[in-house]
């Protein structure tokens, strides 16, 4: 009998403590735990050049659609809700890009892809989620996303900046324009093939 009210005692203290512990951390971070530092630079490249961190990045006004991709076995994610900063915006930081230019966007892991001056204006094929049949669309943006169904990106997602491309629909595009770890944006001049 003593000993079942040293154990229930026992008891008894650890949940005690174990409240306070959890008051004390409500108390402290009343909104939950503060977010993660992110050290993430991002080069902007065209007639000037420019590193905005992260920090900076999430200050300038963003963009909410939804968007996904498919990858080339037809493996669908998303649509997701996508937050992030228009990449015409990021453009206009160094010069802007106009129907002279290429976009190339890049990751540290070597991927890269080029982007014509219409595609940074949202000219893509659009899929319909379920059958991966094209459908017409609403305006589409490119977008540096950092946010994705209001949560920051997951690492296998492309943390901290992943290339998307949302709409007012719920729609897919093609996975390989969807670049994960995006640290550099260059504007290029389109080279002239007419040589005479």
């Amino acid at each position: 009998m003593k000993e079942d009210r040293k154990t229930i005692g026992f008891i008894v203290i650890i949940a005690v403590i174990c409240t306070c512990a959890i008051v004390a951390v409500m108390y402290m971070y009343p909104f939950g735990a503060p977010e993660e530092k992110i050290n993430w630079n991002l080069t902007l490249i065209g007639t000037a050049e420019k590193v905005v961190t992260f920090d900076e990045l999430k200050a300038k006004p963003s963009y909410e659609g939804y968007g996904g991709f498919f990858s080339t076995v037809g493996m669908i994610n998303g649509p997701f809700k996508c937050k992030g900063v228009p990449v015409e915006d990021l453009c206009a930081l160094v010069g802007g890009i106009n129907d002279s230019n290429t976009l190339g966007v890049s990751a540290p892991d070597g991927y890269m892809m080029v982007f014509t001056y219409d595609q940074v204006k949202g000219d893509f094929v659009t899929y319909e989620p379920e059958t991966l049949k094209e459908m017409p669309h609403s305006p589409l943006k490119m977008v540096l996303a950092y946010e994705q169904d209001g949560a920051p990106l997951a690492e296998d997602d492309g943390r901290p900046l992943r290339l998307a491309i949302v709409s007012e629909d719920k729609l897919l595009t093609e996975g390989h324009y969807w670049i994960k770890w995006v640290d550099k944006i260059a504007i290029r001049a389109i080279k002239n093939q007419n040589k005479t």
